[in-house]
């Protein structure tokens, strides 16, 4: 309709253009008359109004059509808006139905799970109940325990006086550290039943062999003076002895059963883990897992690991016991003597202690001439040459400063001999009657100047536990003797209360030798008790007494810190008198 209309348009369009164009052309040619141009003018008139008469009845169509185009449209979009509109309706329902039965689903869970809690809440009752029934049960036997082993405790001074009197009782607690007083040894061997460290010495300084000897000796004479041997006497020693050899039997039987066992159940869990994956389904390779974890109730079943470690104690004592013969029988075990028992850890160090123990060695002195000095740098040349030349495979061009001069050196020779601490060990041995010697360990070798310095090492420290013993003497005197004493040291000691290194208490008196020494016992005092001393010094002392009486009135000063602070006063007292 459209179409048509449009190509009607085109034809009117051209037909009222030729007309217009030929009357103009005659109104050109000829001057128009009135009559005419009134007859042209009406003629336009009406086709204007055949035009417009025209194009209103043709917008009138289009108004309709485009009305009736727009109802369309809007019908359409308000029936898809609705379909819309019914399907998000249809959606959110559906929506709503999962949310309800999600709801209904989790409200019958959590009536299930407040259903199980109530019951593990009952069990868990029971089961406490059980437990705390167990503990009164075991505080009852504690109790119990306790009760029957109080008769043996110590709980007044006069108790531990009587019990500890005498030399037996003392050196009992004394010699075995750990022991057990006032209750009853759970098993003879109980002292030695304990565990030991295989830690590294880790200390920076070594010590040398003759330090190392130094305070074996010290250790020993330590033992020989607190140690009573009509107490310690052959007997007692040797049952001691047998007891920790018992103790280590015993862990060792325990050790080589407990690796028996876990050896046993690793080698049963590789045969089971591979019955289990050498057969797959459908003639197909089954999937590789790994193996489980292995149980540890075997290292808490320590009757188990007794009898596995006796059943190979039965079958090769040898992993036990060293034997004087290394014969053999037919049945492979040792038919000699045992002499004891095998260390594991000790018998793979050539010290003979858990770990490897380094010996230092002190520097000798040089006491060699400028000509020996100058004649060693000459070797070492001549060496390093020789070795240069050995390694490159090329003659080694020598300078005049490095050609022998003397006899050649057989290096290979001088390679092989021991260093100056070997030769000088050696010099005058013979090697078939002194081989003992020749074959003695570098940290077992002393010469005449170690045991000098072992003795003045001894005489040093002899000397000096004397003094501490006369000044513990004079501590202990009379007041008359104790003057004395200070006027022999001096107005300006003071006496202080030390440790040794085995943990004893002794008295050391030190002297005071100007301001540095005061400042020493000034740094001793806390800020309030160097404010009460400063307040006391308005009041005036002469005597010691008076002294400290004054300082009685600082609080907090020790018995060490007002002598101290006494000794001070009167050294600075008696100075004044003699300026």
């Amino acid at each position: 309709m459209i179409a048509q209309n449009s190509h009607f348009l085109r034809s009117l369009k051209q037909c009222l253009t030729s007309r217009s164009y030929s009357s103009t052309s005659q109104v050109l040619a000829t001057k128009p008359s009135k009559d005419l141009r009134l007859e042209v003018s009406n003629n336009y008139n009406k086709r204007r109004a055949t035009y417009n008469n025209a194009v209103g009845q043709l917008r009138k169509q289009y108004a309709n059509e485009v009305a009736k185009q727009r109802l369309t449209d809007e019908k359409a979009l308000a029936e898809k808006k609705a379909d819309e509109t019914r399907k998000r309706l249809e959606r959110q329902r559906v929506k709503n139905l999962r949310s309800v039965q999600n709801a209904m689903r989790h409200e019958e869970t959590r009536k299930n799970r407040a259903e199980e809690f109530e019951k593990e809440v009952q069990i868990s009752q029971v089961n406490r109940n059980e437990r705390l029934a167990r503990f009164d049960k075991a505080r009852r036997l504690v109790l119990q325990e306790l009760e029957e082993e109080s008769v043996h405790w110590l709980s007044t001074p006069e108790a531990v006086d009587a019990a500890l009197d005498g030399d037996a009782n003392v050196q009992q607690l004394w010699s075995r550290a750990g022991g057990f007083a006032g209750a009853p040894m759970p098993a003879e061997d109980a002292d030695f039943w304990r565990y030991e460290s295989h830690t590294w010495d880790m200390s920076r300084t070594y010590q040398s062999a003759r330090e190392k000897v130094m305070e074996e000796i010290e250790e020993l004479a330590y033992y020989d003076s607190n140690l009573d041997p009509k107490f310690w006497d052959e007997d007692k020693i040797q049952f001691q002895n047998e007891l920790e050899q018992k103790a280590k039997l015993r862990a060792l039987v325990r050790e080589e059963g407990r690796k028996s066992l876990l050896l046993k159940q690793r080698r049963m869990m590789q045969d089971t883990y591979a019955d289990k994956n050498s057969v797959g389904l459908d003639n197909m390779p089954p999937i590789p897992s790994p193996m489980p974890a292995p149980s540890l109730n075997v290292l808490a079943d320590y009757d188990a690991m007794d009898m596995e470690g006796a059943k190979i104690l039965e079958e090769d004592p040898s992993k036990f016991f060293v034997f004087d013969s290394d014969a053999k029988g037919e049945d492979g075990q040792s038919k000699g003597k045992p002499i004891r028992l095998r260390d594991p850890v000790r018998d793979s160090s050539e010290s003979g202690t858990p770990f490897p123990e380094l010996i230092g060695r002190l520097p000798k002195t040089d006491t060699r001439t400028e000509r020996e000095k100058k004649r060693q740098e000459r070797e070492e040349r001549m060496w390093a040459a020789a070795q240069q030349e050995v390694a490159s495979g090329v003659d080694f061009a020598a300078d005049d400063e490095l050609m022998p001069t003397d006899d050649p050196v057989d290096y290979d020779k001088l390679g092989n001999f021991g260093d100056e601490v070997d030769q000088a060990w050696e010099e005058g041995l013979d090697p078939q009657t002194d081989a003992d010697l020749l074959n003695t360990p570098r940290d077992q070798r002393f010469n005449d100047d170690d045991v000098e310095w072992m003795i003045e090492s001894i005489e040093k420290k002899i000397s000096s536990l004397e003094e501490i013993m006369k000044l513990e003497l004079a501590n202990n005197t009379s007041s008359v003797e104790k003057n004395e004493l200070e006027n022999a040291l001096g107005s300006k000691t003071v006496k202080t209360i030390k440790v040794d290194e085995r943990g004893r208490e002794y008295s050391s008196y030190e002297v005071f030798n100007g301001e540095e020494e005061a400042m020493s016992i000034i740094d001793t005092l806390s800020a309030e008790q160097i404010q009460a001393i400063e307040d006391l010094g308005s009041e005036e002392s002469t005597t010691e007494e008076e002294v400290k009486s004054a300082l009685s009135k600082v609080p907090g000063l020790s018995d060490e810190q007002v002598q101290s602070l006494v000794n001070l006063e009167m050294s600075l007292k008696s100075q004044n008198k003699a300026t």
